[in-house]
């Protein structure tokens, strides 16, 4: 992963990360990477954020909304699981 300086119009300093590798990998480090900006600032990623199944063959990614006492028994102690 590397960062790249790159501003765009929009709110505040921001950068560009890119990642590289294989895809199943690049979509591990991402939604790892969206983990911790969600954790610094709650909703940025999951506001609005709605149940989505995917009907492509192969790799892809499927939304499930959970309820509270699900997210943290999925997470588990702590977050150990995140």
């Amino acid at each position: 992963m590397f960062f790249m300086n790159k501003r765009e119009g929009g709110k505040g300093p921001s950068e560009k990360l890119i990642i590289f590798g294989p895809q199943r990998s690049r979509r591990g480090a991402e939604l790892k990477v969206m983990s911790g900006v969600e954790q610094k600032n709650p909703g940025y990623f999951t506001r609005g954020v709605r149940e989505k199944t995917s009907d492509v063959k192969g790799f892809d990614t499927d939304r499930f909304l959970f309820k509270d006492d699900e997210l943290s028994y999925s997470l588990g102690k702590q977050g150990t699981t995140r």
